[in-house]
């Protein structure tokens, strides 16, 4: 009889907590979805300095956001970026700050919303020893190749003034990265001015031939994620997202070194050795500083200078810097005056 009693106790104790369960529920309404939050199509360059971008792919970051990131690869953040402007295929892209500047003369549909990374040593100059180039000034009448419009572009201006020569004492001729290291062993080049890993691919490809020119310091890459004005105003709360994604894949990299580089050279299929030697040279960090304002428009100057641009007037880039959704995210990170 006492079994009875206390299978009969159970039943009622089943029953009263399962409405009491359905109540709580019917008084919550549905279950929310969670599912993406939001959806970016998202042009990255192929290379290391995008390494919080792979590092995010890989460890989960954007799903873990609530994030679809759709990533289409690119050879250059300067093809991504014309792509997104005139194509419209794209959300928003990674390139570095020539790109922005090139395009601003003629467009004002996109804006940084934050730098993800910088480095003094990610554009370098690889010259050709037996082509007689082993100093700098050895640079004069040769043949540089370089994609025009892009940072090793500008690079190259600026390595040739700090070693006391002009863009008019050079032939400079507009190779994609990706074919720039061919061109240098064809011989349809002298030297090339370009970011790694093509460096590296070039060194590679012609042994002992090749010399690294100094730049220590000439030029300070930054890295940038730009979408278009229309996506910014549309997807607020997506790019907060995005940006803590990132936040996560750069303290990610801060803390775990050989797991990062592994990372990257899967993902970019590299030699490990190599990305190792040079890794040191990239800080990765979310930042909107007042260097961005001032190193913009001093590229803007030059573009003008050397008639690389038709206009005669520097565009306001406070118009192309959105700092509200980096502010939300990592209010320490921003440092421009407005």
């Amino acid at each position: 009889m006492n079994k009875k009693i206390i299978f009969a106790s159970i039943v009622i104790v089943i029953a009263v907590l399962g409405i009491g369960t359905y109540a709580l529920l019917r008084q919550r309404g549905p279950e929310k979805h969670t599912g993406p939050f939001g959806k970016i199509n998202f042009g990255v360059d192929f290379s290391v300095i995008s390494a919080p971008v792979w590092v995010a792919e890989e460890r989960g970051y954007f799903q873990k956001e609530g994030l679809d990131v759709e990533i289409k690869d690119y050879s250059s953040g300067r093809t991504a970026l014309v792509d997104m402007l005139e194509k419209g295929n794209l959300d928003m892209v990674t390139v570095a700050q020539t790109p922005v500047m090139y395009n601003s003369f003629s467009k004002n549909t996109y804006a940084i919303i934050a730098a993800m990374a910088c480095s003094y040593e990610d554009v370098l100059m690889l010259a050709r020893r037996d082509k007689g180039i082993k100093k700098s000034t050895d640079l004069k009448g040769k043949k540089i190749g370089t994609p025009v419009g892009s940072s090793g572009h500008f690079f190259l201006g600026l390595f040739l003034i700090h070693n006391g020569l002009k863009l008019s004492d050079v032939s400079v001729i507009d190779i994609d990265a990706p074919d720039l290291p061919k061109a240098l062993l064809d011989g349809w080049v002298d030297a090339i001015a370009i970011w790694q890993p093509h460096i590296y691919n070039a060194q590679k490809l012609l042994i002992e031939k090749t010399v690294v020119l100094p730049s220590k310091n000439i030029y300070r890459e930054d890295f940038y994620f730009v979408p278009t004005k229309d996506f910014i105003k549309n997807n607020t709360e997506t790019l907060k997202k995005f940006l803590r994604a990132i936040d996560r894949a750069e303290k990610f990299i801060q803390e775990n070194r050989e797991e990062a580089i592994g990372i990257v050279t899967g993902r970019l299929k590299l030699d490990r050795e190599a990305v190792n030697s040079f890794w040191n040279g990239y800080e990765f960090k979310l930042f909107l500083d007042q260097t961005i304002l001032t190193g913009i428009e001093a590229e803007a100057r030059w573009a003008i200078e050397n008639k690389y641009a038709t206009a005669v007037k520097i565009p306001d880039y406070h118009d192309f810097i959105h700092i509200d959704a980096l502010a939300a995210v990592k209010p320490e990170a921003v440092n421009i005056i407005r």
